[in-house]
């Protein structure tokens, strides 16, 4: 009995994560945030903001060069702290 509730909760916890991310009106911050959970950077190609593009590329791709072309100081320092 342990191990069907243990195995109904590992298969259960993602998609109601994944859920979440639907119920996000804003598209750019719902593809981010789907991006994050999904560990993929298709979801970052559809973001429209480019400096929002580059760091959610920067992020899940683990590379700095995406940090380079935001714009934004603020966003940008951010990224090049975040992303090793």
């Amino acid at each position: 009995m342990k191990k069907i509730l243990i195995v109904s909760a590992l298969i259960l916890i993602p998609m109601i994560a994944k859920a979440s991310c639907y119920d996000i009106k804003d598209n750019d911050a719902k593809n981010n945030c789907l991006a994050m959970q999904d560990k993929s950077t298709h979801y970052c190609y559809n973001i429209k903001d480019n400096d929002k593009k580059n760091y959610c590329l920067a992020k899940v791709g683990s590379s700095k060069h995406y940090c380079y072309s935001i714009k934004d100081s603020n966003m940008k320092n951010e990224c090049l702290a975040l992303v090793k």
